[in-house]
């Protein structure tokens, strides 16, 4: 195994920033009363389950060969950025705009997932550059 650049380790602690953050830091709004939930706990949960694939990506990156790192680095960007769309485009959030799921998972996802994916371009051309 090389040495890990900056940008390896950039998108290993971004990603888990994504998937530990949306379980514990920035996560949707709770159980309702009548232990049914809202929609916005499934976007959560679609959130996590794809930002784990970018969590266990990141990992296996760490032992690949530039021109691999590069086509993964360029999945993991295309991954960050259909992600972003999850909460609110793809799975519909809470009715109010004040509810946690809006305040603070949706733009929390967002600013994530785009650093994950400029990352993640950087990474691409830089190695591609190094060819």
């Amino acid at each position: 195994m090389k040495k890990p650049t900056i940008t390896d380790m950039i998108l290993l602690i971004l990603s888990l920033a994504l998937c530990i953050g949306v379980k514990l830091v920035f996560h949707a709004c709770g159980m309702k009363d009548d232990g049914s939930y809202m929609t916005c706990h499934w976007a959560e949960q679609a959130v996590f389950a794809v930002s784990t694939g970018l969590a266990v990506t990141a990992v296996f990156r760490l032992f690949l060969d530039r021109k691999s790192k590069a086509g993964a680095a360029l999945a993991m960007s295309t991954t960050a950025a259909v992600t972003a769309l999850i909460p609110g485009v793809c799975i519909r959030l809470c009715m109010m705009e004040t509810m946690r799921c809006h305040a603070v998972m949706r733009p929390a996802v967002i600013i994530l997932c785009v650093l994950l994916a400029v990352t993640g371009i950087v990474d691409f051309v830089l190695c591609r550059k190094e060819d």
